[in-house]
């Protein structure tokens, strides 16, 4: 039996089928691969601010938040990496009403503008790469066009031995086809292929993922329960100084990213990253008692069981092409562009096809 016979129309339909996902999934994975940078492009003046010796201390910026908007709260607060980009603090109302978030200059304490104003061009397009901004219906769209990738990518290898077209001299040619262009694109995008599709498939499954991989690793593949604060002990809550001083303590080496939940009931949840996790928000959880300061939970991204880094942590690095920092982004951008490509001439191939065999049949 040849295994071309059978491929050819898989390779057909299921291409046929997801073309448009395909092509769109990635055109938007080559911009989520560059996001922040587009992000703070198109909000320079939310982003950019000069440095100018130390930064105020979190106590103070928080304090002359509230003198600015005295009906709310501080309730979380961003510090970036880049000593050039604002602090993010976001508040909530004491009452009823919307919480709002703020871009401030952390060596000045001026507030840059609302973040609720900000352009959100690259969230829109992180959304529409996970969902296609469908919510959960998308995800399972999003789910079976990476499956179809993988399925895609392995039939495509198999298909393409015969001609072995690799030489991009031969795109050059004036009278260069779909065809030519379909086998030599496909051949060196198609490792990024794969890599994609079966990255993109964990990113939908990641628990079970993280399961699996923690039973096979035979560590414990129990989720980590719900951060719960003792009974209170004082009523007054601890400040954010206070609240980065015992994350840094607590876990040394690690620079703190958000701290979410002052002032409230609930354990105060601190995300941090080592320097060598490259995901945005890192994967180092620290949630402290916010009235006491005990460590209700701490789960590191080099002490987590390993289902969890292969699942939440290296899959996400891999994904996006974080993992290897910016030249790594670059491939990652790149090989994204070829997809739409594929998508594009393989239906080019099919309706050539169809053409040449009405002229025979005439």
């Amino acid at each position: 039996m040849n295994i071309r016979r059978i491929l050819l129309p898989l390779h057909l339909v299921g291409g046929l089928i997801s073309a448009v996902f395909l092509a769109l999934l990635g055109a938007s994975g080559a911009l989520v691969a560059f996001e922040n940078e587009i992000d703070h492009w198109l909000n320079g003046p939310l982003t950019w601010v000069q440095p100018d010796g130390a930064p105020l201390s979190l106590g103070e910026l928080s304090s002359r938040a509230q003198q600015r908007h005295p009906e709310s709260r501080v309730s979380n607060i961003t510090l970036p990496a880049d000593p050039r980009i604002a602090y993010g603090i976001h508040m909530r109302p004491a009452g009823k009403g919307k919480p709002s978030g703020f871009a401030v200059n952390p060596y000045t304490g001026e507030e840059l503008g609302s973040l609720d104003t900000a352009n959100p061009f690259t969230r829109k397009v992180h959304q529409f790469h996970t969902n296609l901004l469908l919510g959960p219906r998308g995800k399972i769209i999003t789910a079976a066009s990476a499956i179809i990738l993988l399925g895609l990518s392995i039939s495509g290898l198999i298909l393409w031995m015969p001609a072995k077209l690799w030489k991009p001299g031969v795109l050059a040619r004036k009278n260069a086809a779909s065809y030519e262009w379909h086998n030599v694109v496909g051949i060196y995008a198609s490792i990024f292929m794969l890599i994609f599709a079966g990255t993109g498939i964990v990113v939908h499954w990641d628990d079970e993922t993280r399961v699996l991989v923690d039973r096979l690793a035979g560590q414990n593949d129990k989720p980590q329960p719900k951060p719960v604060s003792s009974p209170r002990k004082t009523s007054t809550p601890l400040g954010p100084d206070q609240l980065l001083a015992i994350a840094v303590n607590a876990v040394p080496g690690a620079r703190v990213v958000t701290i979410l939940g002052i002032g409230g009931g609930s354990p105060v949840r601190i995300t941090m990253k080592y320097p060598e996790d490259r995901t945005p928000a890192g994967r180092t959880n620290l949630y402290i008692d916010g009235f006491t300061g005990d460590i209700v939970s701490l789960q590191t991204s080099r002490t987590a069981p390993i289902g969890t880094r292969v699942a939440k942590l290296w899959n996400r690095e891999i994904h996006t092409g974080d993992i290897g920092g910016l030249p790594t982004r670059i491939l990652a951008c790149i090989a994204s562009l070829s997809l739409p490509l594929l998508a594009i001439t393989g239906p080019l191939m099919w309706l050539g096809r169809l053409r040449r065999r009405k002229r025979g049949a005439t």
